[in-house]
């Protein structure tokens, strides 16, 4: 028996833009419902805002909020990160996947409002609901990519014996690339039914 190694860190990067907001300080921690050879790591980032009314709210993220690839500024912007590693192991049947390792980074930045003491209480409540429900939003995104992670998963480890090794490598990549096509469609409806989260939380202000 002859193990045969993979000798390349393979990625696989998903930037998603949500024109949405979640008030929280930064944070990070890695998830403990997966897999031990699935590293998930949830990190928050934010940004400061400053405003006395609600417009002025709603303009600060339009000149301040993270970029897209598009160039244009949004309220907030979640993107995953993918890597995998697979061991391949060779028998007289052939070459299958004999172990997986993956880590996945999800990523939010969201914009950060301190409220004046003297900000009227009614503005006040309106961000603090916004967001909260914006926040439950933004975990829809979050669990089409873990499902992605499960799939992928599953779909590696039932490709069984290919005649070579190489064979291996070519199914591995297929699997990426559909997966990468899903995530994205998924994420694609996902904002068409939600309208970008005002559906679940109405438009700010």
């Amino acid at each position: 028996m002859r193990r045969c190694h993979v000798d390349e860190l393979r990625r696989l990067v998903l930037l998603h833009i949500a024109m949405i907001l979640c008030l929280g300080s930064a944070s990070c921690g890695t998830s403990g419902d997966s897999p031990a050879a699935d590293r998930i790591v949830d990190v928050q980032e934010t940004y400061a805002i400053a405003g006395a009314t609600g417009q002025e709210l709603r303009w600060a993220p339009d000149r301040l909020g993270p970029l897209n690839d598009d160039g244009n500024h949004y309220d907030a912007v979640t993107k995953w990160n993918f890597e995998y590693t697979y061991g391949r192991e060779e028998t007289s049947d052939g070459c299958h996947v004999a172990s997986l390792e993956t880590t996945t980074t999800i990523t939010t930045i969201l914009p950060r409002w301190t409220a004046d003491p003297a900000a009227p209480a009614a503005l006040v409540a309106r961000w603090d609901e916004y967001v909260s429900c914006a926040a439950l939003h933004e975990n829809g995104h979050r669990r089409i990519y873990l499902d992605a992670l499960a799939r992928f998963r599953s779909h590696l480890e039932g490709l069984g014996d290919r005649p070579t090794c190489a064979a291996l490598d070519d199914a591995v990549g297929v699997v990426e690339a559909a997966e990468l096509h899903a995530v994205q469609t998924g994420q694609s409806d996902y904002e068409a039914r939600t309208d970008h989260g005002h559906v679940q939380c109405g438009k700010f202000p």
